[in-house]
């Protein structure tokens, strides 16, 4: 806009010294014509300034190391598309890196803008600061329209070396189930006194010549604790959350609940995450990624658990460059 600017006050410049020298009528209309065009021009530009409207569009959510783009569009206009200028922003709410991209690099990028999700964290994107010009390039408007926007990069499940003893999990010890009913998985067994004639599996017991009970199972419902150190690079978060990840969904795909559990950095409270489900995976590591990268870390690698039957730790480990 500047120069757009310097430009226009040389013509009128030149106008007006042609006029001093000059003493020919059209150069006194030449000069008013100067003086008039920037507002003839604003007025029939403020149409599609005020109209324009600038989006931002990114998925919600991948994987560190995917391919991710900020997509830049505008909506209709009225009339012709007028010049704009955009200052995008990217923050990492970990470390707090910020990255700029300045209009002239923008129009390089024809709308989009590739995101660095090397990490897992989250990026913030804005567009604050970006201006809608008239058609002379002479004055500017505030763009009006969506101009903040959130990725959340996950972490990718990689396994723990050296992977921890599963083989508890893996058979799928399970336990009759208390009062019987309805299950999917079921044991034989004889008939004893007080069981339920319900529960008789009568088919077989005609084959044998005695009752035969079909006993319902469920699975056997242990206290599995998962805890982690926060790390302080981004490099050992990474790993971390990476293995935290991998075993939590392991233990949710062999339909084991387990809790996590860690040391918040910012007030020093223990806290806890019951697990069911992996969509309950998803809120727990958005949690864990909005705030920075603590300064120090708490370790609860040497605290004992009372009345845990299986517990694993994911401490830091060292990540080579």
């Amino acid at each position: 806009m500047i120069k757009n600017r310097l430009l226009y006050l040389g013509g009128l410049l030149a106008a007006l010294i042609f006029h001093i020298f000059y003493f020919g009528w059209y150069s006194w209309y030449l000069l008013v014509l100067m003086l008039c065009l920037p507002w003839f021009v604003l007025l029939i530009s403020l149409p599609a300034m005020l109209w324009l409207r600038l989006k931002l569009t990114l998925p919600e959510q991948c994987r560190a190391g995917d391919t991710a783009f900020l997509q830049l569009s505008t909506g209709k206009t009225k009339g012709i598309l007028p010049p704009y200028h955009l200052r995008l922003q990217v923050k990492s709410t970990l470390d707090g890196r910020c990255v700029t991209v300045r209009p002239r690099k923008v129009k390089k990028l024809q709308g989009k803008l590739a995101l660095d999700t090397t990490h897992c964290g989250i990026l913030r994107c804005s567009a604050k600061g970006s201006r809608v010009c008239d058609y002379l390039g002479l004055f500017a408007l505030p763009v009006r329209g969506s101009f903040e926007r959130e990725l959340l990069v996950l972490p990718r499940p990689v396994p723990p070396d050296p992977l921890p003893n599963l083989t508890a999990f893996a058979t799928g010890r399970r336990r009759p189930k208390p009062g019987g009913g309805f299950s999917e998985e079921h044991e034989l067994r004889e008939y004893r006194e007080g069981d339920n004639l319900r529960d008789v599996h009568w088919k077989l017991s005609a084959k044998t010549d005695q009752l035969i009970l079909r006993e319902a199972q469920e699975p056997i419902r242990e206290q599995v604790l998962l805890t982690f150190d926060l790390p302080v690079t981004a490099a050992q978060l990474d790993s971390v959350l990476s293995r935290l990840l991998w075993l939590s969904c392991w233990l949710i795909d062999h339909e084991t609940h387990h809790e996590i559990r860690w040391i918040d950095p910012q007030n020093g409270e223990l806290q806890r995450v019951l697990i069911q489900d992996k969509d309950e995976l998803v809120p727990l590591l958005r949690t864990l990624l909005s705030s920075p990268l603590p300064e120090t870390t708490h370790s609860l690698a040497e605290t004992r658990w009372p009345g845990v039957s299986w517990h694993y730790h994911v401490s830091c480990e060292e990540v080579q460059p």
